[in-house]
């Protein structure tokens, strides 16, 4: 039984999540560029008023200075450019008259009324609690095998397994992925998924208690309605394939087969993301760097040789589903081979600065072609790479490859000795980069011109540049200065990672 207390707090989680969405689109709508419509303008009101007060007063600089102000640390974003847009309404005098000024005004509380009505829990229910037909909740999504896969997407609920098989069932809590055919309907999963105490709105509905929905109406009807609609995520028996599912002819004897269908597992595939992950925490940092220093170290070193990456979906991976958006659209694949000892390879001592790139222009193709190709589509339809969406999609391929670069040297770093970087065809701001603890005189005098990392995050920048440029496709300094900027502070923050754990 689901008592009146989490029917209530589950409510209440259902209201601050919707007010979290409507801050949000309240505080894109102040701060975005304004867009063009039907020659309608929308959006963008801290911009466009800016740039009537320009006009109708002579207060530039304190225009300025309004635009270029920084959010203080106890105010939310919304907050922020709330205060922007009353201060640069204050540089206006009061009696002033101004037909744009007026519309712009006029549209902006007509956009704050409408914002407020359509978050209210009870109308936002309306409106998209029939969409939940478009999720469903699975351990075993169909996208992830092909990301255009219409076919139904699996919750395995079964028992049983075997230590020789590494399966779904092996997890003792297995998380649960939310699968969907329109990725636009998924905030309604993030509805079923609120929860109080253990206990979610979807447990409610699956319990036939629906005593939570009744602290937004005294509507039976409506209520009925909204629990109709939101059962479609998990209650429904029809299952289907798609022609692009994959299938495999299984014989079972006697000329006979089982037709089987695969499915990848999403929720397998995240408790290896999240294994995975801790390589790069505080504890393995300092394991590892124990390690090379030929000392004790309580933790053990953990690391998984040989291992690929599989490209699941385009840029939007929440597409294919929740758990593959956490998951960067990348399912790493464990090697399958039988340990086998081997020489050691060539030495990273051979390497210099070149060799260095050649290598990550061979295992970044792919994270390259990716990004390439999204730059090309900007291009061909004349989009502004500046715009926030777009702009935080080409942030997040930049960082791809840079991770890919970091990851390198943290390889580098655990096959050699210490200070085997003196010994090195690089150059020393490389030196500095795999052996940032060095501390002899020359590493320390390098160090202290602050500009080793300002050499390396051009190097990187040009070399993506090239790696991106084509005959019909050219990249000017403006990119080349945004690809500086952007692994400069990739650059940083790895640095800082390693110096935390000196």
């Amino acid at each position: 039984m689901i008592s009146k207390q989490t029917s209530q707090a589950l409510a209440k989680g259902i209201e601050v999540y919707l007010a979290m969405r409507r801050d949000k689109k309240h505080e894109d709508y102040l701060k975005s560029k304004p867009q063009k419509k039907k020659n309608v303008i929308s959006k963008g009101v801290n911009i466009r008023l800016a740039a009537i007060v320009k006009r109708l007063t002579d207060k530039n600089e304190a225009v300025k200075l309004v635009e270029k102000a920084k959010k203080a640390k106890n105010q939310t974003a919304l907050m922020f450019q709330q205060q922007k847009y009353h201060n640069l309404l204050e540089l206006l005098d009061a009696d002033v008259v101004d037909s744009e000024l007026s519309e712009l005004r006029a549209e902006y509380l007509q956009f704050i009324s409408e914002l407020e009505a359509q978050h209210k829990p009870a109308n936002w229910l309306d409106e998209w609690a029939i969409k939940a037909k478009d999720i469903s909740f699975a351990t075993h999504v169909a996208k992830l095998t092909h990301s255009s896969s219409k076919g139904s997407s699996i919750l395995d609920t079964s028992l049983s397994s075997d230590k020789r098989y590494l399966t779904t069932n092996s997890l003792s809590a297995p998380e649960i992925d939310t699968a969907s055919s329109n990725a636009a309907s998924l905030p309604v999963a993030d509805i079923l998924k609120v929860e109080h105490e253990g206990c979610s709105v979807l447990d409610c509905l699956k319990a036939e208690h629906t005593s939570l929905f009744s602290e937004f109406t005294d509507d039976s009807e409506q209520i009925v309605e909204w629990v109709q609609g939101l059962k479609q995520a998990y209650d429904s028996d029809v299952k289907q394939s798609y022609f692009l599912s994959k299938q495999v002819f299984f014989p079972s004897g006697d000329q006979n087969y089982h037709l089987l269908l695969p499915l990848t597992s999403s929720s397998l595939a995240q408790a290896l993301h999240n294994e995975h992950k801790q390589y790069f925490e505080d504890e393995q940092t300092k394991a590892r760097e124990q390690r090379r220093n030929n000392k004790f170290s309580t933790t053990p070193v953990v690391s998984y040789p040989n291992k690929a990456k599989l490209n699941i979906t385009g840029s939007n991976h929440s597409n294919a589903s929740s758990l593959n958006g956490k998951r960067g659209g990348k399912i790493t694949l464990l090697s399958s081979q039988p340990p086998s000892w081997k020489s050691k390879g060539t030495s990273y001592c051979d390497f210099d600065s070149k060799a260095l790139y050649k290598t990550l222009s061979y295992l970044t193709k792919n994270e390259i072609k990716e990004l390439k190709n999204y730059l090309k589509l900007l291009k061909n339809k004349e989009l502004s790479d500046s715009q926030p969406t777009r702009a935080a999609a080409i942030t997040r391929k930049v960082q791809a490859i840079s991770h890919a670069f970091f990851d390198e040297v943290m390889i580098a770093n655990t096959n050699e000795e210490t200070n085997w970087t003196k010994a090195s065809k690089l150059s020393l701001p490389y030196q500095l980069l795999f052996e940032p603890y060095r501390d002899d005189e020359q590493a320390s005098a390098e160090r202290l011109t602050g500009k080793w990392q300002t050499v390396i995050s051009k190097d990187f920048a040009r070399w993506l540049n090239k790696q991106l440029d084509e005959k019909q496709f050219k990249l000017g300094t403006i990119h080349l200065e945004l690809w500086t900027k952007l692994f400069s502070q990739e650059l940083r923050s790895f640095m800082a990672i390693q110096e935390v754990s000196k």
